[in-house]
């Protein structure tokens, strides 16, 4: 290969020069141009996808108002059917519209499906709009509505708008494609559900909560708006001059609206009192003006991608110029070279050809100052000295005939042959002849030298690539070794934070443990004091009971005491009774009281006889109470002895829970301090994993270098393989 560009010509080589280093800065203007290419192409995507946009905008304001008034004819309103005749004429015309920009831009923006969905979804409707329930037309023109917005997010996705990588430019389509369109469906659904509710005075806890979540969607896209435009205008504020003062419109409308829901329908919900035309065109105004910065953001979004992609346009143009240019500049400058060095030479052959031919006052024309220029002016120069010693004729035909000789001994040099030697005479080429051959011997120990040293170059270059090869090798083998080594070590990694956060939740679980411990102890204590009470008080009452039995035979006494007096009444009654007789008519009177008597002692006897079975009965029960409270008042002792021991164990359980807690502390603590640890080791494996990489990938450029040097030693050899040596010399002569 060496040989074959060492044949070129000069202009050959300086073509070939300059095309290596051509192709470099054509490759990286390739490359530049593709990717602006490139950033043009999703420039003009986005414009497109703007455009379907906007076509759009129009559906989403007339089918809510379309709603709106189908809603108010079914419910009885037949004055707005004109309304509603013209409504719908208007989405005729924008679904005609529409439908224009799908045939151009619906395959690319891969709309068609959802927008021949949605034209369905309209077809569907439009019949039925004012004969179905109320209810129903509303659900199914918001329906239409969603669509609507989905398919406003869909070409955003499709062109690139929404994950645009300028910052102004995405904030921009966030509020167009995200908010804007969002929040004029979101207020125009509170403006149909609150005016219905002020035209019927009240607002029901269920209308009232569907209210308050309109009122949070609107306050948190009026806020991303806000967010929005302030990024947006502090980072292009060339911008703020078209949407500055229409954002702020809409965001203030539309938060006024949304306090005169919160004062009006929700403060008031018993006792409406706002007029439903006052509320409605409060909430018209905010979306129109909301509508409003929906077309400013269109229209400058629309002015920021055309002006982007121009300034990237002028920017490839401008890149291509300046790269032709280089290119140019260097073709100039290499034919500049080429042209003077060409001028030089052919201006010494031509000096040599003259010579040739005896024409000894043939001079060469110095062109330049530089080496070929220097080397012309010293032939001239040489030329004027050797002139001189011409004297005749014959001396220069006898010199023409040494210099013949002499370029015939000489003419092998030229092919690689160092073997021939000049005959040295004593003519005027003798000294050129001497001073040749010093030069070829000089030569020769050069050429003997290079070809020892690129045999020695070479073999070791094929060592060095074995080694090479090997350590290239040995670096791939222990990457991957290390590379597994860093996987388990992450593995254990894992699992002693695993460990770490088992500790953590059996910590937990022993404090939790060690609390209900201390709280169980708390509450056996408590047990035990009241139980302790309980004794008390059952022995308190063990003795009003022995009391009562004691209070009960006194009682018997005393109705016995009764009972005797009883007996004795009833005697003496008898007695009465038989004086009265006795006294004849004059004791009739008498004996009717004495008969009296006798009834009352005999029921007071019998009622005596009463009271004394149920004094009895309570003395029986009374000591049966009093046998039962001893014996619950022994189990209430043996019951505060077992809760004692009770609590003497959760003593032991509470220390035990202590101690459990404490060794868990311990252990999380170390598995912490082991999880720190392993992720150290895991952090410095990971940086050896890298460094073996980083040396993996440089042993296998030293191989690629080594391989390089060994083919650059093997052209070296074939190079000086051309140059034959004399054998006497002591060195091999290579053919």
């Amino acid at each position: 290969m060496f040989e074959k560009i060492s044949n070129l010509k000069i202009w050959q080589k300086l073509l070939v020069v300059t095309s290596l280093l051509a192709l470099p800065i054509l490759l990286l203007l390739y490359i530049f141009v593709d990717k602006q290419n490139e950033q043009i192409d999703l420039g003009y995507k986005e414009q497109r996808g703007l455009e379907y946009i906007a076509a759009l905008r129009p559906v989403l304001e007339h089918v809510p108002q379309h709603r709106d008034t189908s809603v108010a004819i079914l419910y009885g309103d037949e004055t707005l059917r004109d309304s509603l005749d013209s409504t719908r004429k208007k989405i005729e015309s924008d679904l005609a519209a529409v439908d224009a920009v799908d045939d151009r831009l619906g395959k690319e923006l891969r709309s068609s499906s959802a927008w021949q969905a949605l034209r369905a979804s309209w077809r569907q409707l439009q019949p039925q709009a004012t004969t179905v329930l109320a209810r129903d037309s509303f659900v199914r023109h918001t329906a239409i509505v969603e669509q609507t917005l989905d398919l406003i997010r869909l070409v955003g996705e499709n062109s690139s708008l929404t994950t645009d990588q300028h910052l102004d430019a995405f904030y921009l389509s966030d509020t167009l494609i995200q908010q804007a369109s969002s929040m004029t469906e979101n207020l125009s659904q509170m403006r149909g559900l609150g005016a219905a509710l002020a035209a019927r005075g009240r607002t029901s806890p269920e209308e009232a909560g569907q209210m308050l979540y309109y009122m949070r969607l609107v306050e948190n896209s009026n806020a991303i708006v806000q967010r929005n435009m302030t990024s947006i205008f502090k980072l292009n504020p060339a911008l703020q001059s078209g949407l500055g003062e229409v954002s702020k419109n809409a965001i203030s409308a539309a938060d006024k609206f949304k306090k005169t829901v919160e004062r009006e329908l929700i403060a008031k919900a018993e006792a409406v009192d706002i007029m439903p035309r006052a509320y409605s065109d409060l909430g018209t105004v905010a979306i129109e003006d909301y509508f409003v910065m929906y077309d400013a953001a269109v229209a400058n979004m629309k002015s920021l991608l055309s002006r982007r992609t121009g300034d990237l346009r002028d920017q490839k143009y401008a890149q291509l110029g300046l790269g032709f240019m280089i290119l140019g500049l260097m073709g100039v400058t290499v034919f500049s070279i080429n042209l003077g060095i060409n001028r030089q030479v052919q201006s010494m052959l031509k000096m040599f050809q003259s010579i040739g031919v005896g024409d000894y006052q043939a001079r060469a024309d110095v062109y330049s100052k530089d080496e070929l220029g220097q080397l012309a002016n010293s032939l001239n120069t040489m030329l004027d000295s050797t002139l001189v010693l011409i004297q005749s004729r014959e001396e220069r035909d006898q010199i023409q005939g040494s210099i013949m000789k002499l370029l015939e001994e000489v003419s092998g040099v030229g092919d690689g042959d160092l073997r021939k030697e000049a005959e040295v005479t004593s003519d005027i080429t003798g000294a050129i002849a001497d001073s040749f051959n010093y030069m070829i011997g000089e030569l020769r120990g050069i050429i003997s030298s290079v070809q020892t040293t690129t045999k020695q170059v070479d073999k070791s270059a094929r060592l060095m690539q074995v080694n090479a090869e090997s350590l290239a090798q040995g670096s791939v083998e222990q990457s991957a070794q290390i590379v597994e080594a860093s996987q388990t070590i992450e593995k254990i990694n894992a699992s002693i934070r695993h460990v770490s956060k088992t500790a953590g939740t059996a910590a937990g679980v022993a404090e939790t443990a060690l609390s209900n411990a201390k709280s169980g102890s708390q509450s056996v204590q408590r047990t035990i004091e009241g139980m302790d009470a309980i004794r008390v008080q059952v022995q308190e009452t063990s003795k009003r009971v022995k009391r009562l039995g004691e209070s009960s035979q006194e009682i018997g006494e005393i109705v016995e005491l009764i009972g005797d007096i009883a007996d004795r009444t009833s005697i003496l009654a008898l007695n009465a009774s038989i004086q009265a007789a006795a006294a004849g008519e004059a004791g009739r009177g008498f004996a009717v009281v004495a008969e009296e008597v006798d009834r009352l002692a005999e029921r007071a006897a019998l009622s005596t006889k009463k009271i004394s079975a149920l004094i009895r009965s309570v003395q029986a029960d009374t000591n049966e109470a009093i046998l039962a409270m001893e014996k619950t008042t022994r189990e209430v002792v043996g019951g505060s002895q077992l809760a004692n021991d009770a609590g003497l164990k959760l003593g032991e359980i509470e220390s035990v829970s202590n101690e459990i807690s404490r060794l868990v502390r311990e252990i999380l603590e170390a598995s912490r301090s082991q999880a720190v640890s392993s992720e150290d080791v895991t952090r410095k494996v990971i940086g050896v994993t890298e460094f073996t990489t980083r040396t993996a990938q440089g042993a296998q450029e030293v191989e690629g270098s080594v391989r390089q040097l060994a083919a650059l030693a093997k052209n070296l050899n074939e190079s000086m393989s051309r140059f034959k040596l004399p054998a006497d010399e002591g060195r091999t002569v290579v053919a």
